[in-house]
């Protein structure tokens, strides 16, 4: 099984194959890539909409080299409906599959992400996903995507936000509101549960899409095609060149 991740940034390095090395299962082939034209990273609308383009092109050529399932490193989950219609492999978000995974542990789910920008962008997420009678809230750390390397920081302020969620909001669980957060799920746990707070479900959402895409390939199934349908030819002047070959 191959699964490749888009990481829909062009900064290089932020994220590497060998970042879901320990999650892999040992049959599974990681494929990794990342934006050759697009922004630094994700906080707002317009950083999204630039980089939506080189997004569907690489999911495209993922497909093309032989990937089962592409997983996009972003919680803003873009390119994610169109990856599916121009594709037949599973394609998915990180936002779409961990909030969903969120209502199936719990009763009510918060959101803690990176900056107060992005909130709207994940509520306006919920709600598409009909998942918005289980949001509690969308609650931030005030710290830039890039700055996410200083993990003490990070930790302290998702744990704060976290308890208060917890506390204020009434979240039965907790999901990390960026892909940059990946890894500290079991510590943002330990330290809950040394705060008094046991049994709180804690989801890393690139982490828990990329298990849901490897059992997806496992059971043969892909988004649907009524649903997401493939569209029809026409002249995409200015992308024709990267499309034709991602597709060839």
């Amino acid at each position: 099984m191959r699964v490749h991740v888009v990481t829909p940034i062009t900064t290089h390095g932020f994220t590497k194959a060998a970042h879901f090395a320990s999650i892999a299962r040992s049959d599974t082939e990681v494929g990794h890539s990342e934006l050759d034209v697009g922004p630094a990273s994700i906080e707002s609308e317009f950083d999204e909409a630039i980089a939506l383009p080189d997004t569907i092109a690489k999911i495209l050529e993922a497909e093309r080299g032989g990937a089962d399932a592409v997983v996009i490193d972003c919680m803003g989950d873009p390119g994610m409906g169109a990856g599916r219609e121009v594709t037949s492999i599973p394609v998915l978000g990180p936002a779409h599959t961990s909030m969903h995974v969120a209502a199936l542990l719990a009763h009510s789910f918060s959101v803690v992400t990176v900056l107060d920008s992005v909130i709207p962008m994940l509520e306006d997420l919920a709600t598409k996903y009909g998942l918005d009678g289980k949001l509690a809230s969308v609650r931030s750390v005030d710290i830039p995507v890039l700055e996410l390397e200083d993990e003490g920081r990070m930790m302290d302020a998702l744990e704060e936000e976290s308890i208060k969620a917890i506390e204020e909001d009434g979240a039965h669980a907790i999901v990390f509101g960026c892909t940059g957060m990946r890894g500290c799920a079991d510590a943002l746990r330990e330290r809950l549960e040394a705060r008094g707070y046991e049994g709180i479900p804690v989801i890393d959402p690139v982490v828990t899409a990329f298990k849901i895409a490897e059992a997806l390939v496992d059971l043969g199934l892909a988004p649907s095609s009524r649903t997401y349908a493939r569209p029809r030819d026409k002249a995409t002047p200015g992308y024709d060149l990267a499309f034709e070959r991602a597709t060839a």
